[in-house]
């Protein structure tokens, strides 16, 4: 049975319905094939006139629905704006926004910004969830659209050609920041996927190790910054070492000159090496446990650095040692490989493993002393087992091999293509927390870890806009860095700032900012009186029906300048511009009165005068009586009649 909206008014009942007095249900008659009835009910009566619909009402009678409760809509009491101020600003500050428009256009750019925060902020892309959560939120786009329009958003609406053209765009963008020498950071990762109307998900190594198709992103970081440079969606057979290539040569294309590249253990073969070597790049790449390189260096170094003082490097427990050794086995290539030893999470590692050990072997003692068949787990095969001793059942340790693995604990190699000691292969490899920060950011922080769309278009505006809410949570934690803030803890913080609504229906901002919030804003060009500013733009926004998509800061206008522009002059092949010639006289430049004095007299040949009297002249002698037509001093005499 369908909803009956009991928490609705009551309304008229429509004509052509009729009252069930038996039960109280509304309904209409379908004559349908062979004139058959059927009754349709579309709601609940009150009395002889009015009822209570339910959802059929709502279907068949959208007009009246329309006109009786669309009207009563409760509006938000509160509309939470501190995240719009703050990615508005990281947008501008950026130019991530206005390159948005620019590439999406207006609609679709502000809907990648609203579902960017929306990850941001629920740390998930479950589309059926965005409207209830956004719904309180003050939104770049004019309502929280439904799963629907997003699902055919994501299909449909936006293009691989834009979001090819945005990588473009951004990676200007990142240029003119001052991001033209790096070292790169590169990882990637095999995403859960299940859709089966596209190309893209294929069999391959998934991270969550199921039995399921996976999708392939790489993404792309600078290590000095932190700032996602860029990144690409491939299907889940191509290999690593193929789709670096790609990222490589795209860089390269933009003028970005790779100082090296930094690269996890997944990236540890020969073929992604051997293509590093081809193009040249110098690499740093932390070496897989079963690698030729690291077994090695394990067994000819592993017990002279454990501990050993004259091996330190740093002052955290980690000690080290480099030599230049073959990277694979049945290859001759070679790298500068450094072995350390992390004392302190060597130590945290045994220490957890012989408690693991311990703790089962305790659960198969308890189930043998109660009767129960002793079990030993899987993972666990390998250091116990239980032995029947002359009918007596008991646990044995494999000591040999518990000791192995104890000691193992805390090693870890790093090969580089450069003679570089151990020191610096250390410094240089943590140069990519930055991007292990971004992944992380990308599964966990914003629930990109499985992919929740059916066709290829959807998969890559997925990526795309999981991309670009990766570069506004970087912008914020670099800010909370430097401000010496928690990132998540400011998130919420930012996300409490609200409007409220007030008795006369309209919004207005309460200005009870908290230190650390105006701090961080301040970071990103939004100021304590911006707030005021969006309350006024959400009052517009629901009072006039003439607004802009394109929103902006308080100060900020994106309008011309008024009047007419100035005339450009056109340019003459062959003839420089000359600078506009600044108000006043020129330094050194005499007046018109002054020049036409020392000026030459023309056609006599004659040098100009100088200033002063010339030598040997005399005064000009003074006329003794008026000259004539000269009027004298003083009021004149009256004159005679005649």
């Amino acid at each position: 049975m369908s909803h009956i909206y009991w928490e609705l008014n009551e309304i008229p009942i429509p004509e052509g319905a009729y009252i069930n007095h038996n039960d109280g249900r509304v309904f209409l008659i379908d004559r349908g094939i062979r004139d058959k009835e059927k009754r349709q009910v579309i709601g609940r009566a009150t009395g002889e006139r009015t009822m209570h619909p339910n959802d059929l009402f709502k279907f068949l009678y959208p007009a009246l629905w329309n006109e009786h409760y669309t009207a009563v809509r409760v509006p938000e009491h509160a509309l939470h704006t501190g995240f719009y101020a703050l990615s508005l600003g990281v947008g501008y500050k950026s130019g991530l926004y206005p390159l948005l428009h620019e590439v999406y256009g207006p609609l679709y750019a502000n809907m990648i910004m609203d579902y960017a925060n929306y990850s941001i902020l629920e740390r998930s892309d479950v589309s059926q969830l965005y409207r209830d959560r956004m719904s309180h939120e003050v939104l770049f786009s004019r309502q929280a659209f439904s799963d629907s329009w997003l699902s055919e958003f994501f299909e449909m609406k936006i293009s691989e050609d834009q979001n090819h053209q945005f990588r473009i765009g951004w990676l200007d963008r990142c240029r003119e920041a001052g991001v033209t020498r790096v070292w790169l950071s590169i990882d990637g990762t095999n995403i859960d996927c299940a859709a089966q109307r596209s190309e893209l998900p294929q069999k391959g190594h998934a991270k969550s190790r199921k039995n399921t198709k996976v999708v392939s992103c790489i993404y792309a970081v600078s290590t000095e910054s932190g700032l996602p440079i860029t990144y690409f969606v491939r299907d889940g057979s191509v290999t690593d070492g193929k789709a670096f290539t790609e990222i490589a040569q795209f860089l390269a294309g933009a003028g970005i000159k790779v100082e090296g590249v930094i690269l996890d253990r997944c990236f540890c073969s020969h073929n992604v090496i051997s293509r590093l070597t081809d193009i040249g790049y110098p690499y740093v790449v932390m070496l897989r446990s079963d690698t030729y390189g690291h077994m090695s260096m394990m067994e000819r170094y592993a017990a002279q650095i454990r501990w050993n003082v004259r091996r330190c490097v740093g002052e955290e427990g980690l000690f080290g040692i480099h030599e230049r050794t073959r990277l694979f086995k049945g290859y001759p290539q070679e790298a500068n490989v450094s072995l350390f030893y992390d004392g302190a999470n060597g130590s945290a590692r045994s220490i957890a493993l012989i408690r693991k050990i311990t703790t089962a072997a305790k659960d198969l003692e308890q189930q043998i002393a109660a009767s129960k068949k002793p079990t030993v787990p899987a993972e666990m095969k390998k250091y116990l087992s239980v032995v029947n001793d002359e009918g007596v059942l008991r646990v044995d340790y494999n000591y040999g091999a518990w000791q192995k693995d104890v000691d193992q604990k805390g090693y870890s190699s790093v090969a580089s293509s450069a003679d570089i000691d151990a020191a610096q292969a250390d410094r240089i490899y943590h140069l990519r927390d930055a991007s292990e920060k971004q992944f992380s950011i990308m599964k966990s922080q914003l629930g990109y870890d499985a992919v929740r769309v059916h066709y290829s278009q959807g998969i890559e505006n997925k990526f795309a806009v999981c991309f670009i809410a990766g570069i506004i949570r970087s912008e914020i934690m670099s800010a909370c860095r430097k401000l010496e803030l928690d990132t998540n803890r400011m998130l919420h913080e930012i996300d409490r700032i609200s409007l409220v609504l007030m008795p006369d229906g309209t919004y207005t901002a309460i200005n009870d900012l908290t230190g650390r919030q105006k701090q961080l804003l301040a970071e990103f060009g939004v100021r304590d009186d911006a707030f005021t500013f969006f309350a006024g733009e959400v009052n517009r926004r629901m009072l006039s029906p003439i607004s802009s998509q394109v929103h902006i800061l308080p100060g900020q206008s994106p309008d011309r300048k008024k009047g007419r522009p100035p005339k450009q002059k056109e340019a003459v092949a062959g003839v420089e511009e000359q600078p506009k010639r600044k108000p006043g006289r020129p330094k050194g430049s005499r007046n018109k009165s002054t020049a036409s004095q020392t000026a030459p007299n023309k056609g006599t040949g004659q040098p100009p005068r100088r200033r002063g009297r010339p030598s040997g002249s005399k005064n000009k002698p003074k006329p003794t009586e008026a000259l004539p037509g000269k009027r004298r001093r003083g009021r004149p005499r009256k004159q005679d009649e005649e």
